[in-house]
């Protein structure tokens, strides 16, 4: 058929078969299972290119295909024979072809193989487990449907459960979950333990019980043969553990009491209290997954997941500016000094310039608004008003942002401008957030260094030493190198915040020539100090910038919060105390990561950073938590979620 099909151009829309052969159109129109392989593959074979209903019987006198092999009525070539022709039959219609073999006689025994077929009806479960989310609640109703069982053979039973009825509903668990799990292989044990003198059934080898040697006990629960059955002190579930299956409801609410009774502890204690009693293929998989799912776990183990390492800002990496233009603030301490005899406590105020590293050092006798501001105004009579101050949010620098701002807006009025102009901004990191200002907080580390290693800094020195001592840090800092190796010559100094401040590592760098015209000088010095700052403003971006171009942690994007996520307010020094809260607003940065959100909480709105926020896995539904009127969390947090 396939050969003609290619051999003519024409549209074939039906096509017919005919045989005389009744065994081999059995064959097709049967089951090619029940028979032996070298028929069974070439009925399949046959039935790739054809259909069951395109094959029809002919008798064998009519089968044209007879002539080319009885030879005693071969052809004669004449073009009317119906060698050439075919039988007249085709030439009518449908109804006058040849009759059919009915259904029921397409049969044959020949090629059939053996077949050996266990016949058992599977009833339907007493218990649906699906419905079940705890495993104590499931043993409770399984005993209570023995009792009734009970009951209803007319057995007088009332009270509380027994241990024994207990034990009977655990069975009937257990033979409820192996006969929806194992439903031949049970079949074929429980034949085997009731009819003990005839030859036993043997289970498969593709049967997932085969290498555990089972049997089934007198409870009717399946049960591995182990090797240490002849243990002495080895208890009988010890011994012979109930098989499980490990994809099963039962198996799951199981490990996940087990999980529960020991307080959610280490997987490996679960795994060796299971053991004792079942076997349970891949147990300890389930025992993970189980501790993953699990909502105590969750809660538990939640976590902040910082985003990417934010991008730097453009103030750190803007050359040909001012040093401390962009001024990050911030404070430490107390340090104890002496005065008469009694210590009186003192601060130290450190502004550090953002972008050329350089740190300017004053002293501070209280964490007052009013300290601050004198402390700032120290520092601007020496270093200039900077564009922008960034940092924390302190008490003393909110109460200087808010006199920084009245003055602002006085200016007008012909008010003292004190330590500012109408220019000047301030900017606040958001609260628990000390790594948005780690270029501040890394100074204060490195001048307690710088601090320490000065041999006359005593114990309690009094103020002047203390003022002495800060300039002298102070100093260190500044001449430290921004990068390790110069790149033009290894002679050369490396680069250091000095070098922007006083034109050099250690001073100020003098004019070539003193003895000439006073105009001359001037323009002179003003020339070489402008090319002084031109050649490190180069070497700050051919050698410093580089540095700044790797991540040291943070290196891939966290999932984003989204308002509604019910959250931990995370804090180092409570953990078991963290504050619940859900999201009412995220703040992403200028990559599009979420770098800060505004939480609700029961002690009011606030803003903390995502490295602050654990999310916790609740499913709630952010819509609604969203919505304006829904209810505020409370304490532990809202029950409903």
């Amino acid at each position: 058929m396939e050969t003609v099909k290619a051999a003519l151009n024409l549209h074939i829309e039906e096509r017919h078969f005919w045989t005389d052969s009744t065994t081999a159109l059995a064959w097709i129109k049967s089951d090619s299972r029940r028979y032996h392989p070298y028929v069974a593959f070439r009925v399949g074979e046959i039935l790739n290119s054809s259909n069951i209903d395109e094959w029809h019987h002919v008798p064998s006198k009519q089968n044209v295909a007879d002539m080319a092999t009885k030879w005693g009525s071969g052809p004669d070539f004449q073009p009317d024979n119906r060698w050439f022709i075919g039988e007249h039959f085709l030439y009518q219609s449908m109804s006058e072809w040849p009759k059919q073999i009915q259904k029921q006689q397409w049969h044959t025994e020949e090629e059939v193989r053996a077949v050996y077929h266990l016949h058992r009806e599977l009833p339907q479960p007493l218990i649906d487990v699906s419905r079940f989310s705890n495993w104590n609640r499931l043993l409770r109703t399984a005993a209570y449907v023995c009792r009734a069982i009970k009951k209803f053979r007319n057995e007088e039973i009332s009270g509380t459960l027994t241990s024994d009825e207990l034990l009977q509903g655990e069975n009937l668990l257990w033979r409820q979950t192996q006969l929806q799990a194992y439903p031949d292989e049970y079949s074929a044990l429980e034949y085997n333990s009731k009819h003990p003198t005839e030859e036993p059934l043997s289970l498969a080898k593709c049967s997932k019980l085969y290498t555990e040697s089972p049997f089934i006990d007198d409870a009717d629960v399946i049960r591995m043969n182990s090797r240490i059955s002849a243990a002495p002190n080895a208890a009988f579930e010890t011994k012979y553990p109930v098989i499980l299956p490990k994809d099963h409801p039962t198996t799951r609410l199981l490990v996940d009491s087990y999980h529960r009774r020991f307080l959610h502890s280490n997987n490996n204690t679960v795994l060796n209290e299971i053991r004792q009693h079942f076997r349970i293929p891949q147990l300890r998989s389930i025992i993970k997954r189980i501790s993953k799912e699990c909502q105590h776990c969750k809660i538990k183990r939640a976590a902040p997941r910082p985003p990417m390492m934010a991008p730097l800002p453009v103030v750190r990496l803007t050359p040909n500016i001012r040093a401390f233009s962009y001024t990050g603030v911030d404070y430490f301490g107390p340090l104890l000094v002496k005065q008469g005899r009694s210590l009186v406590k003192r601060w130290v105020a450190l502004f550090t310039c953002l972008t050329i590293r350089a740190v300017h050092l004053e002293i501070v006798h209280s964490l007052s608004t009013q300290s601050c501001v004198m402390a700032i105004r120290r520092f601007v009579s020496r270093r200039g008003a900077p564009a922008a101050f960034y940092s924390d949010n302190g008490t003393c620098f909110k109460g200087a942002n808010s006199l920084l701002c009245e003055q602002i807006q006085t200016i007008q009025e012909n008010c003292a401008v004190t330590f500012t102009n109408a220019r000047t901004t301030w900017h606040f990191n958001p609260p628990s957030a000390p790594h948005m200002g780690g270029c501040w907080e890394r100074m204060v580390r490195s001048v307690k260094t710088a601090m320490s290693s000065i041999a006359e800094y005593p114990r309690h020195p009094s103020d002047e030493v203390l003022e002495t001592v800060i300039l002298e840090a102070e100093a260190i800092i500044n001449s430290r190198p921004l990068t390790f190796i110069p790149l033009d010559d290894a002679d050369q100094e490396a680069l250091t915040p000095n070098h922007f401040l006083l034109y050099g590592c250690t001073g100020v760098v003098q004019p070539r020539s003193a003895f000439m015209i006073e105009g001359h000088t001037l323009r002179d010095s003003w020339k070489l100090s402008q090319y002084l700052a031109d050649q490190f403003w180069r070497r700050w971006v051919l050698e410093y910038l580089p540095t700044l171009t790797r991540r040291t942690k943070w290196f891939k994007p966290a999932k984003p919060m989204e308002p509604g996520d019910v959250v931990y307010v995370v804090d180092e020094n409570k953990r078991n105390g963290w504050t619940r809260g859900r999201i009412k607003e995220v703040l992403k940065g200028k990559d599009g990561q979420t770098r800060k959100a505004v939480l609700q909480t029961k002690d009011g709105m606030l803003t903390r950073p995502a490295v602050k926020i654990a999310l916790l896995d609740v499913g709630v539904d952010r819509k609604q938590l969203v919505d304006e009127g829904s209810p505020e969390l409370h304490g532990r947090g809202n029950e409903k979620y």
